[in-house]
């Protein structure tokens, strides 16, 4: 990696989405970089080999293991490798291999390759191929990482790759600024659901992550946000109201300081759905 792209924070909902799904697409480059850096920092591993890469697939973005990863991790944890078995079953060739930690964890997994009329070389490599690949794919297993590792990627279909500081493809930019314009903002306020901390994550949330200025008027046009704010304006101020407020006084700055163009039907937001600042 040798962009450095600063990162803005990473909303609760972000991360409970990564978290939930494995699926990165939500990110921007920015923290898409700060996640990968914070993934290496966890794992011990030296990001500037790029242990990792970024797989594009049917709408969503995950990281996969290269060569670097499995190398380091087997230096780290003084993983041991065995080959326990080798056979032809039909048209493929299967290895298995097994690992050892040097605390004495064992584990063991395969890998295979159809080697149907290969001949000479290329029967070669395949066979090379298939033991690699049990080799990295059992050094994830052992160290708990439920990732793909780079051979395994020949059998995906329409997989793309790309690095943490490249822009993602085109088709998930677009699907990751669908799913963050179908975030929904919460039910007006009922006390027995939701407490007044929750209703200021929830704006805080939708305010940061709004992507454009046409998402911050949807915003600040639902009847709800102009329901909350005369309640939380109401009666003594607490800290979560204080905050309720001053997420709706961000948007509304943020939303006048770069109006809609003329020719644009800005949202019609009337009586008490009118949310500005002050």
């Amino acid at each position: 990696m040798n962009a450095v792209i600063p990162a803005e924070p990473v909303s609760v909902a972000t991360l409970e989405h990564v978290i939930g799904t494995g699926d990165l697409a939500k990110l921007t480059t920015g923290q898409r970089i700060e996640y990968y850096s914070r993934t290496c920092q966890t794992l011990g591993l030296n990001p500037l080999t790029r242990p990792f890469r970024f797989l594009a697939l049917n709408g969503q973005i995950q990281l996969y293991a290269t060569r670097d990863c499995t190398d380091q991790l087997r230096k780290l944890h003084g993983i041991n490798l065995q080959i326990a078995d080798k056979r032809i079953d039909g048209d493929l060739f299967i290895v298995t291999v097994r690992a050892k930690t040097k605390d004495g964890r064992e584990d063991e997994d395969l890998g295979a390759v159809t080697l149907g009329p290969l001949k000479g070389d290329s029967r070669a490599n395949a066979i090379m191929k298939a033991m690699t690949k049990a080799k990295r794919r059992v050094t994830l297993s052992i160290c708990g990482l439920g990732l793909l590792s780079e051979d395994e990627l020949d059998t995906v279909p329409g997989a793309r790759t790309f690095d943490a500081e490249e822009r993602a493809p085109a088709e998930i930019r677009t699907e990751r600024d669908a799913i963050n314009a179908a975030t929904p903002i919460p039910e007006p306020p009922q006390p027995e659901k939701r407490s007044w901390s929750q209703w200021a994550d929830s704006l805080e949330i939708a305010v940061r992550d709004a992507q454009s200025n046409e998402e911050l008027g949807r915003l600040l046009a639902k009847a709800e946000v102009g329901e909350i704010k005369r309640l939380a304006s109401e009666g003594a101020g607490s800290p979560a109201k204080a905050r309720i407020l001053r997420a709706i006084e961000d948007a509304s700055a943020r939303y006048l300081a770069d109006p809609p163009d003329a020719e644009e039907e800005a949202p019609e937001i009337v009586g008490e759905e009118k949310v500005l600042a002050g």
